[in-house]
């Protein structure tokens, strides 16, 4: 942060192309598992048991938000919001006050209000974990690998 950012402080958008899960499978799993992968698959729940997907890579076309860095314990949580159209912006918060020269980040799972262990993901299975990245945000509770969505590399 350049500046204090106060608690509840919106922060800047997560942008990039709107994807369907085909392409966001596609562009995957075309990434070698040293290269960097910056699309966030956003899942809301809806009150009749649907649920909504929205994929955004930033990858070709996005904005800073794609240089944050992930965190299991971060200090920026993503709101899914719509003005005017039903594809949600993905707008990121200050969920406390952050200092000015402290690193930007949040949970690319999505987790931040969550009871600790909720929602967590399956444990993977060992070919899997050949496909996952390695965690390095330092935080007492690191997960030591970032967030899992085996969604995307099945097939569609």
């Amino acid at each position: 942060a350049l500046q204090p950012v106060p608690r509840g402080s919106f922060v800047c958008e997560y942008a990039g192309e709107v994807l369907g899960l085909a392409e966001a499978q596609r562009r995957v799993r075309a990434q070698s598992p040293q290269e960097p992968n910056y699309i966030i698959a956003v899942r809301e729940h809806l009150h009749d048991g649907r649920v909504m997907e929205t994929f955004v890579d930033p990858t070709r076309v996005g904005n800073v938000g794609r240089f944050l860095n992930h965190s299991c314990e971060p200090n920026l949580f993503m709101v899914p919001v719509r003005v005017d159209s039903m594809v949600p912006k993905l707008a990121l918060f200050a969920a406390a006050d952050i200092s000015a020269g402290e690193e930007l980040t949040y949970d690319y799972s999505g987790r931040f209000h969550n009871a600790p262990g909720a929602g967590r993901e399956h444990t993977p299975l060992e070919e899997e974990n050949s496909l996952r990245k390695p965690c390095y945000c330092g935080s007492r509770s690191c997960a030591s690998f970032l967030p899992w969505d085996s969604s995307l590399f099945s097939t569609p």
